[in-house]
Parts: structure tokens; sequence; C-alpha cells
């Protein structure tokens, strides 16, 4: 048997408030905890077609606890980050008569909660959101914090809002479902995490065992890297300074994305390799010990993750393309370095010698 979720964090973002439950056994919970934040109306349940037994079951819970469900399918995978998806979502919700006061309810990984919440932020000028995570990736990051959008073919998550959610609702039991590979690109951004907090917390993500590892010490781990994300983004939602830091390995990370045409490279491991980038530059730019990339290294190997960049990915592709990136201020390239876990800073346009250096080092 489960053992019971942990009582629910809450987050305290501007004047906007709301609750995420963590724990096993919440997918059948959704409607009830939903119909404590509003009761009725429609669920415009948007799924994909990765989770289709938890979207079974998300949509009973919703029903029982009252509310019209209208389903919105979306294929799996990032070229379902779209405007033509948004518009064809938007008009689905339009013709089943979803209304303002109505929700969307998203329930899949990053992809789907992206595009979901961009659906929310922009349908009839913003209607109720809710995130159902099935990710660890989504957990530990896409669905915490309020950001949505989809890509344009000049760059990732180039249009969306920031859009905060009225629950997450957490099931830790959707990631003994994940493959072992979905599983290691949601860890790289738990191994974010730990470069971030601090020493601390690295010591728990490098000593962690085979994933998933043990059920209740992965919710733990979940809860810790969630805790850290919401403080940040209580302090700087609109991403005008600290909130940049949870970028640490992104720049080069959605370059990689990018340059290999979204195909070779799922997100957690591009982010696998900007990590190892940006510790690289850090150790020339901030003053990083070079055993923390060491570590790393191998901590990413030991689960799966990409340490190695393939020589077919060329390095003007990656550098053209986080050029183009949305974290990119007019000509100026904005990179998240380390002095030392839990010591973050900030560089604009380090010597771009540095950063080539720092990427054809991951070749090897």
């Amino acid at each position: 048997m489960s053992a019971p979720a942990a009582a629910p964090l809450l987050a305290r973002i501007g004047d906007h408030a709301y609750p995420l439950h963590l724990g096993p056994g919440l997918i059948d919970r959704v409607g009830p905890l939903w119909a404590e934040r509003a009761a009725g109306g429609t669920a415009l349940l948007v799924s994909d077609g990765n989770v289709p037994e938890l979207a079974r079951r998300a949509r009973a819970s919703l029903q029982e606890a009252g509310l019209r469900v209208v389903g919105a399918a979306v294929p799996p995978g990032e070229g379902s980050k779209t405007l033509a998806e948004v518009e064809r979502i938007c008009r689905l919700a339009a013709q089943a008569g979803v209304r303002r006061h109505d929700a969307v309810i998203a329930l899949g990984g990053g992809v789907v909660g992206d595009l979901a919440g961009f659906v929310a932020a922009a349908y009839q000028r913003g209607i109720r959101l809710a995130h159902v995570p099935t990710t660890l990736l989504a957990m530990v990051d896409s669905a915490v914090g309020g950001k949505t959008g989809v890509d344009l073919p000049e760059g990732k998550n180039y249009v969306g809002a920031i859009w905060q959610p009225d629950l997450v609702v957490m099931d830790t039991d959707a990631l003994a479902t994940l493959p072992a590979r979905e599983l290691a690109c949601g860890f790289a951004e738990v191994v974010k995490y730990g470069l971030l907090d601090g020493e601390d917390l690295f010591a728990v993500v490098e000593s962690w065992p085979e994933l998933p590892g043990p059920a209740a010490d992965l919710a733990a781990l979940i809860r810790r890297c969630v805790e850290h994300k919401l403080r940040v983004v209580a302090a700087d939602e609109r991403d005008h300074g600290l909130r940049a830091s949870l970028n640490l390995g992104h720049t080069v990370g959605h370059g990689i994305e990018a340059a290999a045409g979204y195909e070779r490279y799922r997100h957690g491991e591009a982010i696998s390799l900007g990590l190892l980038a940006a510790l690289r530059l850090s150790e020339e730019e901030a003053g990083l010990d070079p055993a923390w990339r060491d570590r790393t290294a191998a901590l990413l190997d030991r689960h799966g993750l990409p340490t190695r960049l393939d020589p077919a990915v060329p390095t003007d592709a990656i550098l053209k393309a986080m050029g183009r990136d949305k974290k990119a201020d007019a000509d100026a390239l904005n990179m998240v370095l380390l002095g030392a876990p839990g010591d973050v800073l900030l560089r604009t346009n380090p010597p771009r010698e540095r950063v080539v250096a720092a990427i054809e080092e991951l070749r090897g």
C-alpha cells in the first residue's frame, strides 16, 4: 500500500496563492482537489498519447466531482508546442462551450504543461489552470512557476505567458511507469537544483541510487527541488533577475536542442550537456573548482545522461541558436555560472572563445 501524501506545499506568488499536492495515488483525487478550489463547471482536460490510463482516471475523478469534462488529446513530443496546436485546442474549447469560469487541466509531461498552460492564459483572456505533471522533469521544474509557451521555427518557447495555476497535483505513482530514458531526463533538472541549492542537496543527489529510487525518498527529493524553485519564483516571478538562475545549463542546452533539430537530444539530455558546459565556463569565469565538473559528469553518466556531444551537431549552429534564445538580451548572451554549489553568478557576454571552448570540450 502507498504511503499517505505529505501536507501540500503552499505557493505564494505575488498576490496569488495555490496548493501543490505531492504524493502517491493523487490522480484519483484530482476531481475533489479541484472542487476545493472551484465548484462545478467544465474542465478542458489536455493530455497526450503517453498517458491514456492516467487521463482516463483523471477524467473519472473530475466527473465524479461534478465537472463536465472535454478532452483534448495532443501528439506526444516537442512538435506539439506550436501556435497551430494552440489554435486547434482553443477552437475545440470554443465549440464545446468552455467559458471564462471554467478550467484547463494539463495532464502529462513538460510539453503538455507548456502548451495547455498557454491555452489557459490565452483562451478568453485567461481561464483557470491546474497542472497534473506525470514526469519527473515536469514535477521538479516545468509545472512549477507559471511559465507557459510554445515554439517558433526561430526558437524554443518564443511565444508564451506567465500564468500561475490554481492547483498542482503530483502523483508520484506515475513515475513508476516512466521509461528509464524519461526518468533520466528529469534527473538532469534534479542535478541542476543540487548545484543551485548548495552542497547539502548536491550530496543527496550525488548519492542517489538507480532511478527511480525509494518512493518516499524520491517524493522528498522532488519536494526539495520544488521548494527551491518556489523561493526563487516568489522573489522574481517575471524573470527580471534572480529567476534567471534557474536557467543554469539551459543557454547551451537549448542551443544544442535547436541545433540538433529537437530530435537527437531530449530536453533533459541537452541540459545534461549544457550543465557541463556551464561548469566548464564557470571554472574560468567564476573560479569554480574543476572537481565539481568531474563529480557532476560522473553523476550524470551514472544515470544514463550524455556527457559527450555528438560530433554531428555543429558548434556554429549551437552558437547561432544560443543567440536566438529568448534568454539573450539584444546582442548580449546571458549565462548562469557558479562560483561553487549554491553560489550563483549571472554573466553577460562571457568571452566567445571561452564559450566555444566549453562546447568543444564536450566532444571529448
